[in-house]
């Protein structure tokens, strides 16, 4: 890098930062066979880079606090309601699985510590990225910045040995779930999915609405009431709108129809074929008669129907025509759409049907989600100052504080879609972003620390990175498929959902061919975000013990 360059960087960190994400976010979206960066840890590489070409480039140690306590606090509020779910009678077998996993990752990592001599950095960023939990990368920065002053140099080399770690990591890993354990485990990845596809009652995603809704003029229903019209068609037939001489007219069960009076039938697609003989001829075309489906996104409440199947069938009341679901998602994450599919609370679903039977339904399922509405600043700004003060007054890091916080205010808020909106895109960018701009301001600190680090450790750090994820995640496969007797797909989910990152996750989905894999990853994840949280602080006391 020429001199002016260096200088220009040094003397305005803020223009390094934002080309660390530009290029990052490029680098990251670059595919190495099914493998890509993502953009937090091409930023990352990145920021490497140019703080080692630049001689350093120092950015305020407050903007990367005050990112990655933004980035915690996100990752506790979208994955709270899966992750106090996760506590659920049948969904606790993920919390012991998840706890095997971090307990692994410590006890294969000691020998490495104590035969290499690693640092606090250069052991939290091994752990951290053989882990994929940029989160434990956070953690661990906060906790080597909260010692005294000859531990602190720990973090030159923590960025570095992160960087290192993950690229070897993440190849192992993809490796590991996509062609070795299908392998080993004797499953064909496409048609075990395939297979749990089917036993969740597998039919078409988002069906083609059953309900129809067509236009009819009164000759031979003349005289009838709009009640006796309404039984003589069927039980889930309805009268939805009534014009006469041209006009709408408001109407009641005991409204009488007249001659050539128009009517829109609403009803079963197999039952309305019957009005034209109670109340008379079809009447095509006419679009102002017209009943267009409503549609809705619906957080559950805290007593969620168990399935797809019965947030279907247990709808109360007998004059809900027909609901559809068109979507389910989790923490962000899209899900299967079977009959058969787990819901949650916190989920938000998406459902189809007449305006009516769709107010009903979220009046029963939980809230609506106001789509127009993208953040309630108030209520996310109020959680970030509880966990900024839990983590000065709390004897805690302040990012263990603002995940907690985040955490405590996503289960709130879970249900109770009346405050406390964070749109899932909105959320994923922001966490993306904010994550990506610690990453950013820890690279350019520490790039002078890359050049210590090879030169100390070199290719045994590699080695040792191979080994710290690729030990723990054989032991998690035997516990998903030997012991917790998890079908093939979710085995993969399950071993994916502990790591930090997504590249994994979207491997797994393609060998797989569906998102059956998503109903282990979901619950894994929201307990190994917060795991991997506690996992910084434990690898540095950990090395100070041992060195």
């Amino acid at each position: 890098m020429w001199p002016w360059e260096s200088d220009v960087l040094r003397g305005a960190p803020e223009i390094a930062l934002f080309l660390c994400l530009a290029l990052g976010f490029a680098l990251g979206r670059i595919r190495f066979g099914r493998v890509a960066l993502g953009g937090v840890t091409g930023t990352l590489v990145v920021a490497v880079a140019a703080g080692l070409l630049s001689g350093g480039v120092v950015v305020h140690g407050q903007v990367r606090a005050i990112a990655f306590a933004v980035f915690a606090f996100t990752l506790g509020y979208t994955h709270g309601p899966a992750f106090f779910g996760a506590f659920a009678p049948r969904c606790l077998r993920y919390v012991w699985f998840t706890l095997i996993e971090v307990v692994a990752e410590l006890a294969v990592a000691e020998p490495f510590v104590e035969l290499q001599e690693l640092d606090p950095g250069t052991a939290a960023g091994l752990v951290a990225g053989a882990a994929g939990g940029p989160v434990a990368l956070g953690t661990a920065a906060d906790t080597i910045g909260a010692l005294d002053a000859g531990v602190v140099p720990g973090q030159a080399t923590l960025a570095p040995a992160y960087v290192l770690s993950t690229v070897f990591a993440l190849v192992t890993v993809v490796l590991l779930t996509t062609r070795v354990a299908p392998a080993v485990l004797r499953f064909e990845p496409r048609a075990e999915a395939e297979k749990l596809w089917r036993e969740l009652d597998g039919e078409e995603e988002c069906p083609p609405p059953a309900v129809l809704g067509r236009a009819h003029q009164v000759t031979t229903g003349e005289g009838r009431t709009v009640a006796q019209a309404e039984i003589a068609m069927g039980t889930r037939v309805s009268v939805e709108r009534l014009r006469r001489n041209g006009r709408p007219v408001a109407f009641g069960p005991d409204t009488p129809l007249e001659r050539d009076d128009e009517v829109v039938v609403v009803g079963a697609r197999q039952d309305v074929v019957n009005a034209g003989a109670v109340v008379g001829p079809e009447v095509p075309g006419r679009r102002d008669l017209d009943l267009d489906p409503e549609v809705a996104d619906v957080m559950l409440g805290n007593r969620p129907p168990a399935t797809v199947r019965d947030l279907r069938t247990e709808l109360p009341g007998q004059d809900v025509q027909d609901l559809h679901v068109c979507e389910v998602t989790r923490a962000g994450l899209r899900l299967p759409v079977r009959p058969g599919t787990p819901l949650a609370p916190g989920d938000v679903v998406r459902v189809t049907g007449l305006k009516r039977d769709v107010d009903r339904a979220t009046a029963w399922l939980g809230a609506r989600v106001d789509a127009g509405r993208r953040a309630d600043v108030v209520y996310l700004a109020a959680g970030l100052f509880a966990g900024l003060v839990a983590g000065v007054v709390g004897g805690i890091t302040v990012s263990v504080g603002c995940l907690l916080a985040g955490l405590l205010f996503g289960r709130v808020r879970a249900g109770r879609a009346s405050f406390g909106q964070y749109d899932a895109g909105a959320a994923k960018v922001v966490g993306e972003v904010s994550l990506a701009v610690f990453a950013a301001a820890l690279g350019l600190s520490a790039g002078p620390g890359a050049v210590e680090l090879v030169g100390r450790h070199g290719w045994r750090l590699a080695v040792a990175a191979v080994v710290v994820a690729a030990v723990p995640l054989v032991i998690s496969l035997a516990v998903a498929a030997k012991v917790m007797l998890l079908p093939p797909p979710l085995v993969l989910g399950a071993v994916t959902g502990q790591q930090g990152l997504r590249p994994p996750l979207a491997a797994v989905r393609h060998v797989s061919g569906n998102g059956t894999p998503l109903l282990a990853y979901t619950a894994v994840h929201a307990l190994a975000g917060v795991v991997l949280a506690l996992l910084g602080p434990a690898i540095v006391g950990l090395t100070r013990w041992l060195t």
